[in-house]
């Protein structure tokens, strides 16, 4: 994969990762979880959640957690089924601002794997 971010540019982008940063943000979190295909895992703060039921929890509760904004600043593809969206968050958590990778694996028009780095 390409290592180098471009800006964001959602035009660009597979539509479910932006239909996934869209429902994350507005908190639509039966949106987030009908995006994510059967058996699908998502990788967050050392922690993996498989399944489309385990994944709608993960979400409400990982929004829940702090108050924080979310501005998306770049972004890289490979091949359409691999996408990066670098994400910085600005809110009442510990460090008050993080720099994240979204790390989406596509398959079949659904997300099949996420996940959330440093």
């Amino acid at each position: 994969m390409n290592d180098t971010f471009t800006a964001y540019d959602p035009a660009t982008l597979p539509a479910p990762v932006v239909a996934y940063l869209d429902a994350h943000d507005e908190k639509r979190y039966a949106d987030v979880a009908a995006l994510f295909a059967p058996g699908a895992t998502v990788l967050d703060d050392g922690k993996t959640y498989e399944g489309i039921e385990a994944i709608r929890a993960w979400s409400e509760k990982s929004s829940a957690e702090y108050t924080y904004t979310s501005t998306r600043i770049g972004q890289r593809t490979a091949d359409g089924s691999q996408v990066t969206v670098r994400v910085r968050l600005d809110g009442n958590f510990p460090g008050g601002t993080v720099v994240l990778r979204y790390r989406f694996t596509l398959r079949a028009g659904l997300i099949s794997d996420l996940a959330i780095e440093v």
